[in-house]
Order: C-alpha cells, then sequence, then structure tokens
C-alpha cells in the first residue's frame, strides 16, 4: 500500500508529465493549408487530400471552392497525394522549417485524366450541369454536338441560355459581356465573335460565371453588382490552335459583303486580326460598313503579360423612320405625327495597351486606351402636331462631331503576413474625354387656328450651335482584409474588410447659339449661350465582415458615402455649392444549399450626380417644340438595388429552374418637369425642367425552368417574367406618376439529334402604362409571335435551314401589321475536311418585314418603325480554316 505523500508525489509527477506533453505537442504540431484547382483557375471540389508524415497518415476532402486544411502534423517532412474524379493525381514532398508552424501550399493545379474522361463518356453516367456559387458548370458530353457545330450552336442548347440572331447571349436575362477561355483572357473578349468561330467539339465544359471582377478574384472583397462572363473549358491540349475564316457575299438590293479573320493561339500567346465590308439597300438609301482590328496578346516573362489592339471602323446609313409620340399634359393629350430621313456618316479608332502581372502572392494590371470618332449626319423631319396644340413643323439640320477621349488605369494588390491571408488592394485611374460640335439648324413652324384647323401664320428660324464638352475624371481607392479566423479552422473563414474610393468629375461646357438673318449674317445671342463649368467629388468609405465556409459565403457592414457637387456660370453670380451624405447598409450572401441547389442575395447602394445638362439654367432651344433648361439647385440622388437568385438543377437528369427577382428604390430621383408655355406668336410650346422626386421605384422578377427527356434529345422549357414599376412625372408642375406593368410568358420546344435540329415557340407580352393624370387614358400593348426554326442535315456535305415567325400586335398608335416572315437556307459543304461552303439564303419571302417599338419617356409615349428591307436573296461562300491541338474526338 502506497501512503499518502506517495500518493501525492506520484499524481503531481504525472500532471507535471501530462502538462509537459500537453506544451510539447502544442509547440510541434503544424498546420498545412491550400487550394486544388483546374486549369482554369476554379477550385475543385470533393478531391481527395491526403497526407502522409511518418506513421501518421491524415485525410480530408476540399470544399466547394477547392480549400483545405490539415492540421496536427508533428513531424516536420510530409508527402502529399491529391486526387480528383477525372484528373490526374498530384503528388509532392515538403519540409517544414525549424520555426514554421504553418505551411501555405496555394493553388495545386490538377490536369484532366484523358483516358479516365473517355472512360467517363464510353461507360460513365454524364452529369450535365454542376452547380458553385458563383458559377454554373455545363457539361458538354451531356448534350447533342455535331461535327460542324460552333460553340453558338452548343450555347442555344443550355438550359436559361439566349443567342438572338446577332449573336447576343443572355443568362435568365442577363448579356454575357466577356469571354474566356480556360479562365484566361481571350484575344479581344467579344462574346458574339468568337462563338461564332470557335468549334464546339473542343470544349468539355461551359461555365457561366458571377464575376466580381479581377480585384474581387484576388482579395475576396465582392462589391457591386457582377457582372456575366462566359468561360470556355477545352479537353486535354486543346488550348492552342490556328483559326480563321473568309467569306464573302453578294445578293439583291445592291447587298454584297466581304470577312477575313485569322487567330494565332498557343495558350497565353495570342495574335488576331479582322476586316469586314458590308453593303446593303433600303428604302431610304445606302448602309455601309467598313471594320478592320488586330490584336495581340504576349507574356514578358512567369509573371508578366502585355496586350494590346487597334480597331477601326466606318459606317454610312441612310434611314427612313416614322414615329407617333403622345405627350401628357394637364390640359390634354398632344399627338405628333413624325416621319423623318437621316443620312450619316461616322468613323471611329480606337486603340489600347494593358500590362497583366499575377504571382502568388502579388496582383498588378495597368492599362491605357485612346479613342477618336467623328461623325457627319443631315437630317429633314416633318412633324404634324394635334390634340391640345396645333401646329406643324419642318426642321432641316447638318451637324458634325468629333469625340477624342484617352484612358488609363493602374491596380496593384499584394497578400501579407505569414499566413498570407492579409490583403491590400490599390487602385487609380483618369479619363479626358471631349466633344467638339457644330450644328446648323433650320425650322419652318406652322401655326393653326384649334378650331378651323386653318394656318394663320408661319415662323422661320435659321440657327448655328456651336457646343464644346470636355470631361475630365480620376479616382482612386484601396482594400484591406483582415482575417480574424483561427489558421487551424477547417470549417470556415473570417475577415474584417475596409475599403474607401474617391471619385472625381470635372465638365466643363460651352453653348454658344447663332441666328441668320435673311441676309446670311450671324448675330449671337446671349440667352440661348452659355459657357458652365461644374465639379463632383464623391467618397466611399465601406467596413464590413465576410464570413466563407464549404455550405455559404456572406458579408454585410456599412457604407458611407459623402459627395460634393459644385458649379459655376460665366457672367452670372448664382453658383451651385451642395454637399450630401448618403449612408446604407451592404450585404451580399451565396449560400449553396445543396450539390444541386445554390442562393444568391445582393445589396447595392450608390450615389448618382446630374447629368451637366439638367444643370444648366441656358436654354437648349434645338428642338423648338421643346425648350430644355436646367436646374441648378438639383441635388445627387441615391440608387438602393437589390438582387436574388435561386438555381435548381437536376445533377442527371439535367432539369433545371432559376429564379431572379429585384427592385431598385431611387430617392431624389431627377425627373422632368414638362409646362406648355405661350410662345411670342401666340401658340404654345413645351419647355423641359428638371426637380428632384422621391417614390421612383420598380420591382421585377423572371423564371426559366427547363425538362429535358430522352437523353436530352428533346426539351420543353418555360421561360417568363413580370415586373411593376412607378415613374415620378411632372406636367406644368403638377405631380404625377406613370405606373407601369409588364409581363411575358414564353413555351419552347426543341429536338436536336445528330441529323435534325429544330425548335419552335410562342410569346406572349403585354405591357400597360396607367398615368394619374385625369386627362391621360391607359395605353396597353399586347403582342403574340410564334417561331419556327429548323435544320436538317440531309448528308456529310449537305444541309437545309427553315425558319418562320408570325407576330401580331396590339395596342400600338402607329400602322401596325401582323407580318409573316418566311425564310430558307440551303447549303452545301466541299473541299478537304469540308473547309469551303456555299450556300442560298432567302429573307423574307412574302416581304412582310415590319419593326414596331415602343419607348416610355418621362410624360411621353413612343411607337416608332423603321423603313427597311427585309426580303432579299444572297449567296454566301466562305472558307473555313483551322487547326487546333490535341485529338479531336468524332
Amino acid at each position: 500500500m502506497l501512503n499518502s505523500k506517495t500518493k501525492g508525489t506520484i499524481f503531481l509527477l504525472v500532471l507535471i508529465g501530462l502538462l509537459f506533453n500537453q506544451q510539447l505537442n502544442a509547440q510541434t504540431k503544424r498546420v498545412v493549408s491550400g487550394v486544388v484547382k483546374d486549369s482554369t483557375d476554379l477550385g475543385i471540389p470533393s478531391a481527395h487530400i491526403r497526407l502522409i508524415a511518418g506513421k501518421d497518415t491524415i485525410n480530408t476532402s476540399s470544399d466547394s471552392d477547392g480549400k483545405f486544411l490539415l492540421s496536427g502534423i508533428r513531424q516536420t517532412g510530409f508527402d502529399i497525394l491529391v486526387r480528383g474524379i477525372g484528373y490526374k493525381s498530384h503528388a509532392g514532398k515538403y519540409t517544414f522549417t525549424d520555426k514554421q508552424t504553418e505551411f501555405e501550399l496555394g493553388g495545386i493545379v490538377l490536369k484532366p485524366d484523358v483516358q479516365m474522361l473517355d472512360e467517363v463518356v464510353i461507360s460513365g453516367k454524364v452529369s450535365p450541369i454542376r452547380v458553385m456559387k458563383d458559377t454554373i458548370e455545363y457539361n458538354t458530353g451531356a448534350y447533342v454536338v455535331r461535327e460542324d457545330d460552333r460553340v453558338e450552336d452548343l450555347l442555344k442548347q443550355l438550359p436559361g441560355m439566349e443567342v438572338d440572331e446577332e449573336g447576343k447571349v443572355t443568362s435568365m436575362g442577363k448579356e454575357l459581356t466577356k469571354i474566356r477561355v480556360n479562365g484566361k483572357d481571350f484575344f479581344t473578349g467579344n462574346v458574339k465573335e468568337f462563338i461564332k468561330q470557335l468549334p464546339a467539339e473542343m470544349l468539355s465544359h461551359i461555365q457561366v460565371i458571377d464575376d466580381y471582377g479581377d480585384e474581387a478574384n484576388f482579395t475576396g472583397i465582392k462589391t457591386g453588382e457582377p457582372r456575366k462572363v462566359l468561360n470556355l473549358v477545352t479537353k486535354p491540349e486543346r488550348n492552342r490552335g490556328r483559326f480563321g475564316n473568309f467569306g464573302s457575299n453578294a445578293g439583291t438590293n445592291n447587298r454584297y459583303g466581304f470577312n477575313a479573320t485569322g487567330n494565332l493561339w498557343n495558350g497565353d500567346r495570342q495574335t488576331g486580326m479582322n476586316t469586314s465590308v458590308s453593303n446593303s439597300n433600303n428604302s431610304a438609301g445606302m448602309s455601309q460598313s467598313i471594320l478592320a482590328g488586330g490584336s495581340i496578346r504576349q507574356p514578358l516573362n512567369k509573371q508578366l503579360s502585355i496586350s494590346g489592339g487597334y480597331n477601326f471602323n466606318q459606317n454610312r446609313n441612310e434611314n427612313e423612320m416614322e414615329s407617333a409620340v403622345e405627350t401628357i399634359n394637364e390640359i390634354g393629350t398632344i399627338y405628333n405625327d413624325n416621319n423623318s430621313k437621316s443620312n450619316q456618316k461616322s468613323a471611329g479608332n480606337s486603340v489600347n495597351i494593358d500590362v497583366n502581372g499575377r504571382l502568388k502572392d502579388d496582383f498588378f494590371h495597368a492599362s491605357v486606351g485612346g479613342n477618336l470618332t467623328s461623325d457627319k449626319s443631315v437630317r429633314k423631319s416633318n412633324s404634324i402636331q394635334t390634340g391640345a396644340i396645333r401646329q406643324d413643323q419642318l426642321n432641316e439640320s447638318g451637324s458634325s462631331n468629333d469625340n477624342p477621349g484617352l484612358s488609363t488605369s493602374f491596380n496593384w494588390g499584394k497578400r501579407l503576413g505569414k499566413k498570407k491571408k492579409r490583403t491590400v488592394m490599390i487602385n487609380a485611374g483618369a479619363n479626358i474625354n471631349s466633344t467638339n460640335g457644330d450644328e446648323h439648324i433650320f425650322t419652318q413652324t406652322g401655326y393653326y387656328d384649334k378650331e378651323a384647323d386653318v394656318l394663320v401664320k408661319d415662323s422661320l428660324l435659321n440657327r448655328l450651335v456651336d457646343t464644346r464638352n470636355k470631361t475630365n475624371s480620376f479616382n482612386a481607392g484601396f482594400s484591406f482584409s483582415e482575417p480574424i479566423s483561427k489558421a487551424t479552422d477547417t470549417v470556415k473563414r473570417e475577415s474584417i474588410d475596409l475599403s474607401y474610393a474617391l471619385s472625381l468629375n470635372s465638365t466643363n461646357n460651352s453653348l454658344q447659339t447663332s441666328v441668320l438673318d435673311v441676309q446670311g449674317r450671324t448675330n449671337h445671342v446671349d440667352s440661348l449661350s452659355n459657357i458652365y463649368t461644374s465639379q463632383f467629388l464623391s467618397h466611399n468609405l465601406r467596413l464590413s465582415y465576410r464570413y466563407n465556409s464549404k455550405a455559404y459565403d456572406y458579408s454585410f457592414g456599412l457604407s458611407m458615402q459623402p459627395s460634393t457637387l459644385t458649379g459655376s456660370y460665366e457672367g452670372r453670380a448664382d453658383k451651385v455649392n451642395q454637399t450630401t451624405v448618403n449612408m446604407s447598409p451592404t450585404a451580399d450572401a451565396r449560400f449553396l444549399l445543396s450539390k444541386s441547389q445554390s442562393l444568391n442575395l445582393n445589396y447595392n447602394g450608390y450615389t448618382t450626380a446630374p447629368r451637366f445638362e439638367q444643370l444648366q439654367p441656358v436654354p437648349d432651344s434645338r428642338n423648338l417644340l421643346n425648350v430644355i433648361i436646367g436646374n441648378p439647385n438639383l441635388k445627387t440622388s441615391f440608387n438602393h438595388s437589390v438582387n436574388i437568385g435561386y438555381r435548381l438543377f437536376g445533377n442527371t437528369s439535367g432539369r433545371a429552374l432559376q429564379i431572379g427577382l429585384n427592385g431598385n428604390v431611387v430617392q431624389n430621383q431627377v425627373v422632368s418637369n414638362v409646362s406648355l408655355i405661350p410662345d411670342t406668336l401666340g401658340g404654345f410650346k413645351q419647355e423641359t425642367r428638371f426637380e428632384n422626386a422621391n417614390g421612383n421605384y420598380n420591382f421585377g422578377s423572371n423564371y426559366s425552368l427547363s425538362l429535358p427527356f430522352a437523353e436530352r434529345k428533346y426539351n420543353l422549357s418555360f421561360e417568363g417574367n413580370l415586373g411593376y414599376s412607378n415613374a415620378v412625372v411632372y406636367a406644368d408642375n403638377a405631380k404625377n406618376y406613370n405606373r407601369g406593368i409588364n409581363f411575358s410568358q414564353s413555351l419552347r420546344a426543341s429536338l436536336n439529334t445528330k441529323k435534325v435540329s429544330m425548335g419552335t415557340s410562342v410569346n406572349y407580352s403585354f405591357n400597360a402604362n396607367d398615368y394619374s393624370l385625369a386627362t391621360a387614358n391607359s395605353r396597353d400593348i399586347e403582342t403574340w409571335s410564334f417561331n419556327l426554326n429548323s435544320r436538317i442535315i440531309a448528308s456529310k456535305y449537305l444541309s437545309g435551314q427553315v425558319n418562320a415567325s408570325k407576330r401580331i400586335n396590339n395596342g400600338y398608335s402607329i400602322n401596325s401589321t401582323n407580318p409573316l416572315l418566311i425564310g430558307a437556307t440551303i447549303e452545301t459543304t466541299f473541299l478537304k475536311n469540308r473547309m469551303a461552303s456555299l450556300s442560298l439564303q432567302a429573307s423574307d419571302l412574302l416581304n412582310q418585314g415590319n419593326t414596331v417599338n415602343r419607348i416610355i419617356t418621362n410624360n411621353s409615349i413612343i411607337d416608332s418603325r423603321s423603313n427597311q428591307v427585309t426580303r432579299y436573296v444572297v449567296m454566301n461562300f466562305s472558307m473555313r480554316l483551322q487547326n487546333f491541338g490535341g485529338k479531336k474526338k468524332s
């Protein structure tokens, strides 16, 4: 038996030993972290990471962003093995230094396993869609890809995606503004240009990314609303090649054209050029276009690359247009029936140079760009005004404008500290733009007796208007992110973010008006001339908390936005000097609810300054029927914007549901105040001034439901949107409201096989606008459209297309028919690899083309129609030259 003293001694020794062992373990336990990425720089979720250190083995998996953390490592040397389904394994040996307890591996890039990918295609069931927090990824192996399909053809099959006739790509109603390949910038980034050139068969995945910009990708601080970016992921070794196209066409109505493109692509090394000429004839005259450009992207070393481009365009357009305008006022409605004919010539040059640097812990970007555009136009219009005012007006004008501009920007960021988790980013930029214009305006106005509708007098006015506008802007800012979570925390990461942005806009505007008498002598009109300068200085200070985990990310904070608006007028004592301070919360959240569904929420608040033409208190009488006078006492407006998006996808079925909600409320919105005032000849004219007003808001929603079946050969989809808006308008100094409702619904069905591609749709849209003025009537328009598009591949060398659409219009003020448009194309391919093609295309065989458009602005409703020739027959020849790396799958 041990006595109590011996027991106490043993207990004390054991306790000391345990404490010493715990301290020793705390001192020697180490942490390893990193991120598993694919070749596009996107994280790979659910990758398996195994760490072997001596006799110890630790396993974990990467989260939805590809990040991982391993703790409890006792040895200084360790091996890492990383595996991902569809990727080659990565193995590496690493060693801690004597005092190092944290080891940041950085990005571990896994290359696709070609053999494994082939096995998946043959024996595995392809998952068509993958959902991530900011990204939707489509697996091209789940869709029909024909041998000669372009990326454009493949995009039309993807749920929630639309491609119009001009090549504009939208996802849930938002345009995709930039194209990347394998996560990197691609030539000019023009979506329309490259989805028509790149073959679909070279892609393994297509991604639609909510991109917050390069700064946000480096720092993790995401502010504002994201833009949609299209990222194309190529199959292994297909990220290089030579591709281009040569084509020409000729047809009826003096229609002819020529185009040529050439691109050399070897990963980060890219050189491209393009040129095109087109000509067509409409009822008003000729339309011509000449385009030419080139771009280059070249790595300077492993860290820096340089890119640049030059573009030239020259256009000539002759056009005829008719419009019907209804303007609501207290005394009644004014109706304007307008017919106009214009001839415009324009030319533009632009050049840009960018330098990019991206290291493990550093980010750098600098750019400089310039542009010079000029245009000349001649316009003749005739207006018949009835209703509350009875007048006629004939306008003839000629104008010439030059617009030079210069811009530059600089961004630098760095990760700091031992953990390399603290980030700092600074940026600066400047823009210089000017407009120099001369305009000669001749106006003849006829005044009528309203009761008898008899011309009682007329007026002639011949004016010369000279404008000189110069705008300089400068912006600068910084952001700083401090991590506050523990380095050993494998579940979450937290940080405090601080950012500041400064923006200064300086405007100098000169408007000089002279009148020509019958002898051709000029007389300067002081009351219609003005020299005005203004400065708008705004600050944005933001403090927020950010949380990141496997399942969700969110941030919230507070933004303070003080701003100062100053202005002065030559020869006038009154000046503008206003200071405003706005404060708003900031919030952004992204939830990965499961492997197949996500939820995104975003709130954004920002300040907007009045435009210079809304501030200057001198009449702008270039349109005698509507003289514009600014208000120097206008305040800045503040916008509140909320967006919510929900996405649900079937991992194996490919079914997709996407829902979007949005809202916008504006405080101190600058709105128009349109009044009828008597003129010197006893008639009336409109005068537009500006006021600040509250009560402007709009709310909207949209959805897309896609239901594929029979291995996605068939697809049934439903799409729609619903919106409500409330806009404040002033008429004769009385506050009124324009309440609008828009609703649309479409049903689409498609068939895609190797031989047949067919799509049909039925679309219905309804738009209603109701002014609160007692004299105003509700104006509703309804449109039904029925569409059919089909393509049949008769043989390896012969194919045909047929398209038809029927539109039914109701409610337009302008005379509108219900056109039936039918078109057809037959195409044959020849030469080696069918590189050449010859096609005969017929458009609008029944000659019923009719385009009607409606615009709601202030207290006016404008229905317009352009007079264009839509029936033509054209022969097209094209030769496609392409040679991409890697193995082409048949």
